[in-house]
C-alpha cells in the first residue's frame, strides 16, 4: 500500500469482477477506497480462514459450530459467512462428513434410540433432512437391531408388556420390521427357557 504496509489476501474472497480487472493492471496503481476496503475484505477473511483451518485440524466440525466459534473469537458476520462458505465449497467443513462420523463413534458407545439420535444432530446444527440421511446410511437392519437390543436391555423394556414395549420401541424411532424381529427372538427365548424348566 501506499503508506507501507503489507497484506496477504487469497483471491477467492475478492469478487470476480475485481480479479479479471486486477489481472489487467500493472504495478505501481492508486486505488480507490472501494478497492482499498475490498481488499481488506479479502486480507480479513484470510485471517478468519486461518483461525477456522486451527479448528478444523484439531476436531470436525458442523458449519453451524465453526460459525459460532469464529464469532466467539471475533471475527465478524460478513467474513465469517464468506470463510465458511468457502470452507464448504471445497469441502474443509461437511455437515454429511461430521454427521456419519459422530453416528459412528456414537453408536459404538451408547444405546441410544434413533429419535435421540436424531435430536442430538439436529442440537449440533445440522438440518434435518441431513440428520435424517446420515441417520438412514447408518442404521442398515443389523445395525439398527443390535441398538434396540442395548436400548431394550438398558431400558429394562423386557418387564413391559410386549404391546407396550412395542409402542416405545416405535415410538423412539426404530423401525417395524427391527421391533417384529427382537420381539420374535424375545419370544424364543422366553420359549426356550420354559421347556429348560420342564
Amino acid at each position: 500500500m501506499s503508506d507501507g504496509s503489507l497484506f496477504s489476501l487469497k483471491t477467492v474472497y475478492l469478487t470476480e469482477d475485481f480479479v479479471s480487472q486486477a489481472a489487467d493492471t500493472t504495478l505501481p496503481v492508486s486505488i480507490s477506497e472501494d478497492v482499498e476496503a475490498e481488499l481488506r475484505f479479502a486480507c480479513v477473511c484470510l485471517r478468519a480462514e486461518r483461525a477456522a483451518l486451527s479448528l478444523v485440524a484439531n476436531a470436525e466440525q458442523t458449519i453451524a459450530g465453526l460459525e459460532r466459534k469464529l464469532r466467539e473469537r471475533g471475527h465478524g458476520e460478513d467474513y465469517v459467512r464468506a470463510v465458511v462458505e468457502y470452507m464448504s465449497d471445497i469441502g474443509a467443513v461437511s455437515d454429511e462428513r461430521y454427521a456419519e462420523l459422530w453416528l459412528r463413534s456414537r453408536l459404538s458407545m451408547k444405546a441410544d434410540s434413533p429419535h435421540k439420535l436424531l435430536a442430538a444432530l439436529r442440537a449440533k446444527g445440522i438440518d434435518r433432512a441431513t440428520a435424517k440421511n446420515a441417520l438412514d446410511a447408518a442404521l442398515d437392519f443389523d445395525t439398527e437391531l443390535a441398538l434396540l437390543k442395548k436400548y431394550a436391555a438398558k431400558n429394562r423394556l423386557e418387564s413391559m408388556s410386549q404391546r407396550e414395549r412395542r409402542q416405545k420401541l416405535r415410538f423412539e424411532g426404530f423401525s417395524a420390521d427391527a421391533v417384529s424381529t427382537f420381539e420374535d427372538e424375545l419370544l424364543s427365548e422366553e420359549s426356550e427357557s420354559e421347556d429348560d424348566d420342564d
